[in-house]
Parts: C-alpha cells; sequence; structure tokens
C-alpha cells in the first residue's frame, strides 16, 4: 500500500496564521536544550555559507534561512509547502533585515527546471520522514547541487535510547503501530546503516555524523506537577562532548548528517559551473520553480 502523507492538526503553531504569533512560538521551541545542540550541529556541519548558493528545503519559519543569510550566503531559497510556515519565514527574515536576500517559495515538491542555477549547500532539517518517496527527494536534491556540493540533513533514529524507551511504550505496549516519533506528520524512522544506504543510492558520500538527546533529558512531569514534562538540561552537555564521536555520533535520537556529491567533473562541467558564478544572479530566478 502507497503511503500516505499526514498533516498538522489546526492548532499547530505551523497553521497560526499570525506569523508574529507563530515566530514566538517557534523561536521558544528553538529556545530549548534538545535544539540548540541539533541547530549547533547543523551549523557546524553546513560550514561557512559565505557566498555560497543555499537552499532551506522544508525551511518552516526560517531559522536556517536567515542564519544562511546573516552568514553571507549570496542567494538563499527557503522552500516549505505552508504558506503559514512561509509568512512566517518572509516576517523573520523582515525582522532580521535580510529580506533582500532571503526569497521564500511554496511547493509541495523540490524546485524543478533550475537550469545552470545549481545551489552549493542544500539542508533538509527533518524532512525526509514526512515525504511520501524519500529516495526521490534525495536524487532531486543531489540534482539541485554542483558537483562536490553538501547536503546536510537531520531525522529521527530508531537505533537509540529514546527509541527504546518511548518507541518500545508506544508502538509493543499500546500498539500504536502509527508512532513515528514526536511529530504526528512523521511516516518511518531511520537507522544510520538505512539512511546511509538510501544517500549511497541517491549518488551521496556521507562524510560526517552527529547525534543529539544520545540520553534522554526531556521527561514525564512528576504526578500532581503543573509541568507536563521535567527538562534535565544538564545531560544535553553529554551530546556535546559525545554526538561528534562514533559510535555515539549514530545513536542518538536525532542525527545530522552531512553528505557530499561526486566532485569529479570534466573540464567543460567545470566551466559550465564556472559560469553561473556571475554576482548578478539573483534568488528570485528559482521562483519559477513549481
Amino acid at each position: 500500500m502507497a503511503v500516505q502523507p499526514k498533516h498538522y492538526s489546526e492548532n499547530h503553531w505551523l497553521l497560526d496564521r499570525d506569523p508574529e504569533n507563530a515566530l514566538n512560538a517557534y523561536l521558544e521551541q528553538q529556545s530549548k536544550a534538545y535544539s540548540r545542540v541539533k541547530n549547533d550541529f547543523i551549523k557546524e556541519l553546513l560550514g561557512d555559507l559565505d557566498g555560497k548558493r543555499f537552499l532551506d528545503y522544508g525551511c518552516g519559519a526560517g531559522f536556517f534561512s536567515v542564519y544562511a543569510a546573516h552568514g553571507g550566503a549570496r542567494v538563499v531559497l527557503g522552500v516549505d509547502a505552508l504558506d503559514t510556515a512561509l509568512s512566517t519565514a518572509a516576517f523573520y527574515a523582515r525582522q532580521e533585515g535580510v529580506d533582500r536576500v532571503c526569497q521564500f517559495l511554496r511547493s509541495s515538491i523540490f524546485p524543478q527546471n533550475l537550469g545552470l542555477h545549481k545551489f552549493d549547500v542544500i539542508l533538509m532539517k527533518d524532512v525526509v520522514e514526512h515525504v511520501t518517496d524519500d529516495l526521490a527527494l534525495l536524487d532531486a536534491a543531489r540534482e539541485a547541487l554542483i558537483p562536490g556540493g553538501i547536503l546536510v540533513i537531520s531525522t529521527q533514529n530508531r537505533i537509540s535510547l529514546n527509541y527504546l524507551f518511548q518507541g518500545t511504550y508506544n508502538r509493543h505496549v499500546l500498539r500504536d503501530k502509527t508512532w513515528y516519533g514526536w511529530d504526528e506528520t512523521h511516516l518511518r524512522f531511520y537507522s544510520p546503516i538505512g539512511l546511509n544506504k538510501r544517500l549511497k543510492k541517491a549518488g551521496f558520500s556521507a562524510v560526517a555524523w552527529r547525534s543529539v538527546y544520545l540520553v534522554p533529558y526531556k521527561l514525564p512531569g512528576l504526578p500532581r506537577s503543573p509541568k507536563k514534562f521535567l527538562r534535565l538540561d544538564a545531560l544535553s552537555h553529554v551530546d556535546r562532548l559525545l554526538g561528534g564521536i562514533f559510535p555515539y555520533n549514530r545513536l542518538g535520537w536525532n542525527v545530522v548528517v552531512k553528505a557530499v556529491t561526486s566532485s569529479l567533473v570534466g573540464q567543460g562541467e567545470a566551466q559550465r559551473l564556472a559560469s553561473i558564478d556571475d554576482p548578478s544572479v539573483s534568488p528570485a530566478m528559482f521562483l519559477n520553480a513549481p
């Protein structure tokens, strides 16, 4: 049976039509220890973005689109399927004074017909587990990157301590086989081995791994406590200490992977790529993508 997409509930911040309210909710989420550590790892793997062409696919409220613009990226394109998310992202870019660099495109598919205007770096933060055909998405990302281009992806990991606890309880004790983690719209889990195989099949080589939430530190609240969760944020230091070291960098609840396309190009291809480094290139050129 074909995998069917899932949709967010009406009260999710992503569907809030007030961009200021949505942005506040989003930034509060990003301020949590788990998100801070994950975002720091993503920034590390993205590397220096100065002068680069950057695609933030599944950009949400635009956290990394804005980050790339502040980092000197020459072209920043944020793509998302939700117009409410894009409104929030555009609002955020205006607040940060980078709206002249950032462009946002509403699309439920990967941008097509890029022609010569390919990207140096693509980010897919917590995206692949949402799409019905993940291999097709990775193939499209490879086609949109220059040879030697960088793809950074993150996703939840079933080879983790948190999956052992939460996954066992939800999928086996409660027998909820539709449980795929913290987001109700997830369609699947990955293991590092399975994810690496998909990347290779799509023409990528994984060159760096990071892991977050090696030890669970967001726990159910105590009985009679007004707090829904008990957060032991000090345990996030375990992620910072071990999250970049093998084998721990493949054992967290969320894994972040840096992959590269082949850098072997012929002389003609190299000349063609050089022609797209024209400083007149504008993010607006991508807005013709479906």
